[in-house]
C-alpha cells in the first residue's frame, strides 16, 4: 500500500511538473515574439518604465503612432499566438484516441518529448526576424499546441489512475493550479532570461527541464497501473472514433452543460487578453508596466481557487462550487467596465480568476470520477472546450468590442454567464454530480450496463 501511495505521489509530481513547464513555455514567448515579427528589442520597454517581471500580454498590444504598420504587426502576432489554440483544438480527439490505445503514461511521455521539441524550435527561432521568424514561431506554436493537448488529456487520465480516490479531487485541482503557476512564472522568466543572457536562453533552459522530466517519466511510469488501456470498438477507435466518443459522452447526463460552463467562463478570460490592454491605455493612459500588471490578480485568483477548492467542492458539493464560480465570473465581467483606475481592476480580476478556478476545480474532478469508462474522451472534450474558448474568445471579443464597444462587449459576456448559471443549476439539479445532491452510489456507475464500474480499482466516483 505504501509503495502504491509513493508511486501515485511520484506520478502526480511528474504530471504537475509537465503542466507547469507547458504553461511556462506558453507565456515565456509573449515578451519575445515582437522581436521575431518586427525586430524590436526589450529596450523599448525599459524606456516605458516596465519592470521585466510584469511585461505580460501588453507586449503584443503596443501602439506606436509613428509606425503605420502596427495593425499588420499585431495581426501577425495574433496569428502566431493563435496557432497554438488551433493546433490544440484539432489534436484533442487524437489525444483521446492515443490514451485509449497506448495508455496515459506513454502518451504523457510523447507529449513531454513534443514540448521539448517545441522549445527547441523556439530556441532556433530566436536568431530570426521578419518572415522567417514568423513561420518559425508558427511552427513552434503549432507543435506546442499539439503537445499541450496530449499532455492535458494524458495527464488527467493518469491522475485518475494513479491518485487514490479520496485525494483525487484535490490532486486534479492542484494540477489545474499548475497552469496558473506556470503562467505567472513564464512572463518574468522569459523577459529576464532574454534580456540578461540571450534570446534562446529561456527556451534552452525549458527544453533541458522537459528532457529531464521525460527521463524521469520513462524511469518511473513504466508500470501496468499507469498504462491501463481503454477497451475500444471499431466504431470508437481512431481519431474519428474518438471525436464521435467525445460527442457521445457530451450527451450523458449533465456533461454538455458542464462543458458549456467551462467554455463560457474561459471565454471571458480569453476575450479580455487582447482587448483589455488597449482599453486601459485609451481610458486611463497608464504606464506600460501597469497595463501588464493588471493580469496578475486573475492568475493568482485562479491559482488559489483551483488549488484550494478541490476539497471544498467534495464537502459542499461540486454543483454549489461550480455555480458560485460561474456567477463570480459573470459578476466580475460586469464590474470590470466600472473600474475608475488601473488599480481598481485588481479586485474584479481576482474574482474573475477565482471564479474560473472554482468552476474548473469543481467540475473537472467530478466529471472524471462519474464517467469512469470515458475518462480519456471526457478529458479530450474538456481540453477541446478550453482550446475553443482561447481560439474564438479573442475573435469574438474583438468583434464585439469593435461593433458595440469594449464595455458593452464585456457586459454581454457577463450577462451570458449569469444566464448560463441558471441553466447549469437546472441541469445539475436534474443530474447531480455529488452525493449531497442525490447522485448515484459508487456501485451504480451510470456508464456501466450492469451497475458496477469497469475499473473500480482506478476510478471511484466522488461520492
Amino acid at each position: 500500500m505504501g509503495s502504491d501511495s509513493s508511486n501515485g505521489a511520484l506520478a502526480f509530481a511528474l504530471i504537475y511538473f509537465t503542466f507547469f513547464l507547458d504553461n511556462v513555455l506558453l507565456t515565456v514567448l509573449v515578451p519575445i515574439i515582437p522581436d521575431w515579427v518586427r525586430g524590436e528589442s526589450l529596450e523599448l520597454w525599459t524606456k516605458h518604465q516596465a519592470p521585466l517581471a510584469v511585461l505580460l500580454n501588453s507586449t503584443v498590444h503596443q501602439r506606436r503612432d509613428e509606425d503605420t504598420s502596427v495593425g499588420g504587426s499585431q495581426a501577425i502576432v495574433g496569428l502566431v499566438l493563435g496557432a497554438k489554440a488551433a493546433a490544440q483544438l484539432m489534436t484533442a480527439p487524437l489525444a483521446g484516441a492515443a490514451v485509449c490505445k497506448h495508455g496515459p503514461a506513454r502518451v504523457l511521455e510523447l507529449a513531454t518529448a513534443a514540448l521539448a521539441a517545441a522549445a527547441t524550435v523556439f530556441m532556433l527561432c530566436s536568431g530570426r526576424t521578419g518572415v522567417s521568424g514568423v513561420w518559425c514561431a508558427c511552427a513552434g506554436r503549432a507543435t506546442h499546441g499539439a503537445a499541450a493537448a496530449m499532455a492535458g488529456v494524458a495527464g488527467l487520465a493518469l491522475a485518475a489512475a494513479a491518485v487514490p480516490s479520496e485525494q483525487r479531487d484535490k490532486a486534479i485541482g492542484a494540477l489545474l493550479g499548475a497552469v496558473a503557476l506556470g503562467v505567472l512564472v513564464g512572463y518574468p522568466f522569459g523577459g529576464a532570461s532574454y534580456a540578461l543572457w540571450s534570446p534562446g536562453a529561456p527556451f534552452l533552459l525549458i527544453s533541458i527541464a522537459l528532457l529531464a522530466n521525460l527521463v524521469m517519466q520513462i524511469m518511473f511510469l513504466d508500470k501496468e497501473k499507469f498504462n491501463q488501456l481503454t477497451p475500444l470498438t471499431p466504431e470508437t477507435s481512431g481519431v474519428c472514433g474518438s471525436a464521435l466518443s467525445m460527442i457521445q459522452v457530451s450527451r450523458k447526463e449533465s456533461v454538455a452543460a458542464c462543458v458549456g460552463a467551462v467554455l463560457l467562463t474561459t471565454s471571458v478570460m480569453a476575450s479580455l487578453e487582447p482587448c483589455l490592454p488597449l482599453w486601459i491605455m485609451h481610458v486611463f493612459h497608464p504606464q506600460r508596466w501597469q497595463t501588464g500588471a493588471v493580469f496578475i490578480p486573475d492568475s493568482l485568483g485562479y491559482l488559489l481557487a483551483a488549488s484550494g477548492l478541490g476539497g471544498v467542492a467534495r464537502k459542499l458539493g461540486a454543483e454549489r462550487v461550480a455555480l458560485a464560480g460561474q456567477i463570480a465570473v459573470g459578476v466580475a465581467a460586469l464590474a470590470v467596465p466600472h473600474a475608475t483606475s488601473v488599480s481598481g481592476l485588481a479586485l474584479p480580476h481576482c474574482v474573475l480568476g477565482g471564479g474560473l478556478g472554482a468552476a474548473d476545480a469543481a467540475l473537472v474532478p467530478a466529471l472524471l470520477a462519474r464517467h469512469t469508462r470515458r475518462v480519456p474522451h471526457l478529458a479530450a472534450l474538456l481540453q477541446a472546450a478550453s482550446s475553443l474558448a482561447y481560439a474564438l474568445g479573442p475573435i469574438v471579443g474583438g468583434l464585439l468590442s469593435w461593433c458595440v464597444g469594449f464595455e458593452t462587449a464585456l457586459r454581454t459576456l457577463g450577462i451570458l454567464n449569469l444566464l448560463y448559471a441558471g441553466y447549469l443549476y437546472s441541469a445539475l439539479t436534474e443530474h447531480p454530480l455529488s452525493e449531497q445532491w442525490g447522485a448515484s452510489t459508487p456501485e451504480e456507475d451510470p456508464e456501466s450496463e450492469e451497475g458496477t464500474p469497469l475499473r473500480p480499482q482506478l476510478y471511484t466516483p466522488l461520492n
